[in-house]
This record gives structure tokens, C-alpha cells and sequence, in this order.
């Protein structure tokens, strides 16, 4: 409990300090935002196709009604997909 609140309280006395504020501004800005966004690009159209495999499937199979059959379906699509994406 004590390693806690020292900790706590030094974390706290260096988000207050402007010299160690600027640097981690710098840090977020220069650094962490960039790998950030650079993530997400490359992780955008995976998202996009899933969303769109999701979609598809519950077109075939309402997930409200079977959701069994929805999972399954779900299932089908990504091991076609798997497939195809191993004969390339």
C-alpha cells in the first residue's frame, strides 16, 4: 500500500511539472500517433471485410432466429476464405 501511494503521488507531481508535460506531448505526438495511425490504416479493411463477412451471413442465416446456424455460417465463410487465401 505504501509503494502504491508513493508511486501515485510521484505520478501524480510529474503530470504537474511543464518540462516532463512537454516531453510526453512530444513523445504522444512524435512517436506513439504516428504507430497509431499506421495501425489502424492496415487494420481498417480487415475490420471493413469482417464487418462485411458478418453482414453477408446474417443475410443467409438471421442470427436472432439461429443463432446456431448463424455461428455456423460465420464458421463456413471464414474457412472458404482461409482456403482461398492459401492457394495464393
Amino acid at each position: 500500500m505504501l509503494i502504491r501511494r508513493l508511486l501515485f503521488n510521484a505520478a501524480r507531481k510529474a503530470a504537474a511539472h511543464p518540462r516532463i508535460r512537454a516531453k510526453a506531448a512530444d513523445v504522444f505526438e512524435g512517436e506513439i500517433k504516428p504507430r497509431a495511425a499506421a495501425a489502424w490504416a492496415k487494420t481498417k479493411p480487415k475490420l471493413s471485410a469482417a464487418r462485411d463477412d458478418f453482414k453477408k451471413a446474417a443475410t443467409t442465416v438471421d442470427p436472432r432466429d439461429d443463432p446456431t446456424g448463424f455461428t455456423g455460417e460465420l464458421k463456413r465463410r471464414l474457412l472458404d476464405k482461409g482456403r482461398t487465401d492459401d492457394d495464393r
